[in-house]
Formats: structure tokens, sequence, C-alpha cells
């Protein structure tokens, strides 16, 4: 506990004498000369530290040229989340109670270039949890030392802005809206892949096609094997679609192996998934458009599956008015089981889902869901954003239950014919402070709907949670 709360410290302390007055100087601060940083480390461009863009830390530490070509350099970088959470009536109940608890998340990678043929990139990570009542959790919470990725890229083909690359070794990946594939930076631990993946560039062409299986996240030292119960393959293509104002087409075809699955009502297991779809998308001056339609088909045990979803979310932006507010709405529909003593089970799989979707409270996974969420972002300072996004949620099939993003039920839709869930009120606060610091919190409260109160205590809940990432 102490030494948690030591680390705590430290990064406060560590954030108040590099901030200053950031937050004075917020609506005045012109835009950062420095490009923000990527949501993966090894999207950041070391090579700007050769230039005016400089952090606070010296420089030979995080840039070492390696001779007189520019592209032959080994750089360092590090990321430290410290992050407090609260949480009451945890699954709609006073058992376990709720409380407020301490994570801290720490990356430290190097990043090795020889040309534009051959890449290695690793990073080592720490994820701890002190305070939870009920201790950690399993998978996302608490993994004391781990090596996080470790891969080489080698550059097959490069000719002017077309190039084949080979990444092989242990990556995060994330595509698309991340609907399927992402990081699940929400938690703890972020998710990590082994395996490969290829991607071609061509003209207005970007295709990826991945190989890989999750990582065992046990919570010891340098204890993350692959998981050989589970397999991931897809292709994944994206291409500009004309047709729609600044339009983009994703289309793509995953397919999942997993040996032991529990759905509910039906038991656990062997789930073998195909997965198709496509996703539209764009943004122009004032609109932005996101929608995405995918079916899915396969086996579980000896039963079929057939299952499906559908999401669409619009937004609109206007810099006439103060604020430079945005209103957006989204609609998901997430496909659940008809018939428990049926032979085709119709539950969607939203396979490594991106956990932050609703929330970063993450109740409950997009299966089996239907939801609506409305929401406005004010822009209060250049640096600073506010964004209020109620939502309302409905159960597909009341003959399927709830699950969690791991894929275990949380509750069970045998108790209950209601198809209400539950009403959301949420709101998130994003504070860029400086070029290596940022701030967010957010807050949300849960009123139980019918679905609920049948099935579960029905207890109102609370949900608090608040970082500060550090980064160079």
């Amino acid at each position: 506990m102490n030494r948690h709360i030591n680390n705590f410290l430290f990064s406060a302390l560590l954030l108040l004498a590099t901030s200053g007055s950031a937050w004075a100087q917020a609506a005045d601060t012109p835009p950062l000369q420095c490009p923000e940083f990527p949501k993966m480390t090894y999207d950041e461009n070391a090579l700007h530290l050769k230039s005016d863009c400089r952090s606070s830390l010296p420089n030979p530490v995080q840039f070492i040229p390696l001779g007189q070509n520019e592209n032959h350099y080994l750089s360092f970088g590090v990321w430290i989340r410290e992050r407090g959470e609260f949480v009451s009536n945890p699954n709609w109940s006073d058992h376990p109670s709720g409380n407020t608890y301490l994570m801290q998340r720490y990356f430290l990678h190097s990043d090795l270039h020889l040309g534009e043929r051959f890449r290695f990139f690793g990073e080592l990570a720490t994820s701890l949890v002190d305070g939870r009542n009920g201790g950690p959790r399993p998978v996302i919470d608490e993994e004391k030392m781990y090596v996080h990725q470790g891969f080489v890229d080698l550059g097959l083909w490069n000719s002017g802005h077309d190039r084949l690359i080979l990444r092989a070794g242990r990556q995060e990946a994330a595509l698309g809206s991340e609907n399927f594939i992402s990081t699940r930076d929400g938690r703890n631990i972020r998710r990590s892949l082994d395996g490969a993946r290829l991607t071609w560039v061509k003209g207005d062409w970007n295709v990826d096609l991945l190989a890989v299986r999750p990582t065992l996240d046990n919570s010891g030292y340098f204890n993350d094997p692959p998981n050989q119960a589970s397999a991931l393959w897809a292709i994944y293509a994206v291409h500009p679609f004309r047709l729609l104002p600044k339009g983009n087409a994703d289309l793509y075809y995953i397919g999942l192996d997993n040996k032991s699955v529990p759905f509910d009502g039906q038991g656990t297991g062997r789930e073998q998934r195909e997965t198709i779809g496509t996703r539209l998308w764009g943004t122009t001056h004032h609109w932005d458009y996101n929608d995405e339609f995918t079916f899915q088909w396969g086996s579980f045990r000896s039963d079929e599956i057939r299952a499906w979803a559908a999401s669409t979310e619009t937004g609109y932006r206007t810099d006439a008015i103060h604020f430079n507010p945005r209103v957006g709405l989204r609609s998901v529909f997430f496909s659940g089981n008809q018939n428990s003593s049926g032979r085709t089970l119709g539950t969607f799989n939203s396979i490594y889902e991106k956990g932050p979707y609703f929330s970063y409270a993450e109740l409950f996974a997009r299966r089996n869901l239907i939801a609506l969420q409305p929401s406005a972002e004010l822009k209060l300072a250049k640096s600073v954003s506010f964004t209020f996004n109620p939502a309302f949620f409905w159960r597909e099939s009341t003959a399927d239950g709830l699950y969690n993003v791991s894929g275990s039920v949380i509750v069970s839709g045998l108790h209950s014919n209601a198809p209400y869930i539950a009403t959301q009120a949420s709101s998130q606060l994003h504070w860029l402070m400086t070029h290596n610091l940022s701030w967010f919190t957010e807050y949300g409260h849960f009123f139980p709907g019918d679905f609920l109160k049948q099935a579960t205590p029905g207890r109102n809940l609370n949900y608090w949670t608040g970082w500060l990432d550090i980064r160079y």
C-alpha cells in the first residue's frame, strides 16, 4: 500500500513541477508545435526530437543517432498512468461493497531503426492495483512485470508511398473503430497479441493481414505466454469511398477460434466464428459519420452461429458560436440469442472489443444489446474539452443475458423477461496540460431498469475515474 501511495504522490509532485500555471494559460496557449502523442507507443515519431520540438528530458536519453543516416537511430520513451477509480454497488449490489482504489501503469519502450528495412521495438510494462475490495480483477487489473511488446518490422518492398511491411512478434493492434480489435486502453492492462501482421499500402488502398493469439495476462512476473486456447486471423482493408462526402470504406473478414467460451443458457464449449462487415465513415468541416454493419456465422459446439450487428454515429460541430460545440447521436444493435433450447446461437461477439465504448465503467459488453447515446461536447479552451453523453440500454433478446467485455455472463437472462436494462448519465473532462502531461476524468451514474431490478438487487451504481498521463 505505502509503495503505491508513494508512487502516486511522486507523480503528483511531478505534475505540479511540470505543469505550473498550465490551467490559467490554457485559453491563451497557441496550438502545440509538437505532434500529440499517438495511441500506440510504436507510432511515436522520434525524428521530431532532432528538431525544435524537444521535451524537458535530455535528448541524448531519448534519441541516439547511429551514424550519418537519419533513419539509423535508437530512441527511448516512457508512459506513466496514475489513476484513481471509485465504484459504488458493483454488479448493482452492495456485496462486495464499493470503494476507491489506486491503479498504476508503467511502460518503458525502446525503438531501434536501421534504415527503412529493419526495425525492432520492445516495451516492458508493469500494472498494479492497490486497495480494491475483492482484490485485482483477473486479466484486466494487475500484472507485476511483463513484456508488453517485442516485435521486428521488415520492409519487404518500398516504392514511393507504396510499401509492404511484415511485423512479427508481440504487438498491439487497433483496426478501424476498434470495435473488434483494440488495445483495451480503458483497463489497467492493455491487450497484447502474439503473431504476425502484414501491412500493404498501394495507392489509396491500405490492407492488413493478421494471424495472432492474445497473451495470458497472469498477475506474476514475466508470466504472460500466448493463450493457446484462442486464435484470431483477419484481413482488414481501407479505401476512399467518394460517393460519400470525404468518405472512406472499411471491408473486413475476421476468423476466431475459442476452445472454451460460455453463453447464457447454452453452457460452455468451443466457438468457431467468422465475421464479415463494412464500415462507412468520414469527416467534413461540420459533419462526421461512422456507420458499421456486420454479420457472423460459424459453430458453437454442435450448434450453428447466426449473429449480426449494426451501429451508426453522426455528429455535427460548429465554430460559429462559443465553445465550438459538437452534438452527436450513436445508436447500436447487437443480436442476442432468441431461443436457449434451439440449435442456432444468435449472440453477437465483439471479439477483442474496445472497452470504453459507452463509458469507462465498462459495465457490459456489446452483445445482446440495443443502445442510444446522445452526446454534447464543448471546447472550454484550446486544450480542454468537456463531454456529456447519457445512454439508454435494452436487451435485443429477452431470452439472453448480459456479458462483460471478456465474454463472461454477468447477469443471466433466465430471471427476467424485461427488456430495459439501465439508464446512464455520464460526463468526461479532458485537459491537455502540456505536450507531456494530460488529465482525464469521468463520472457516471447508472439507474437500473426493470431487467436489473428483477435479476439483481437493482441498486443504483456510481462510477468515477481520473488519471494523469505522463509521456516522454
